[in-house]
């Protein structure tokens, strides 16, 4: 039997490539939700967010990301991270 053999436009594979890598990424990303408690320390935050310590002070320092602070001790809540990274 003789198999037909088609091919798509480039764009068409460079988008399907996108979307293949972006459903990975979405799925390692809500797998790693899974290692974080919803109300995260400084530390645990930068790891989540996989940024360095200066910057998570740096955005503290000008409010732009949500947290509590509470005595000596900053608590990140992880949905509200979520949400701040989606706009970045």
């Amino acid at each position: 039997m003789e198999q037909l053999k088609v091919e798509l436009p480039k764009e068409i594979t460079d988008a399907i490539k996108i979307e293949v890598i972006q459903a990975f990424q979405d799925a390692k990303k809500d797998t790693r939700k899974n290692d974080f408690p919803l109300y995260m320390s400084k530390k645990q935050a930068r790891e989540y967010l996989g940024i360095a310590n200066r910057i998570l002070n740096e955005w503290i320092a000008t409010g732009d990301i949500p947290y509590k602070h509470i005595g000596k001790t900053y608590r990140f809540n992880r949905n509200d991270l979520d949400k701040f990274m989606a706009t970045k």
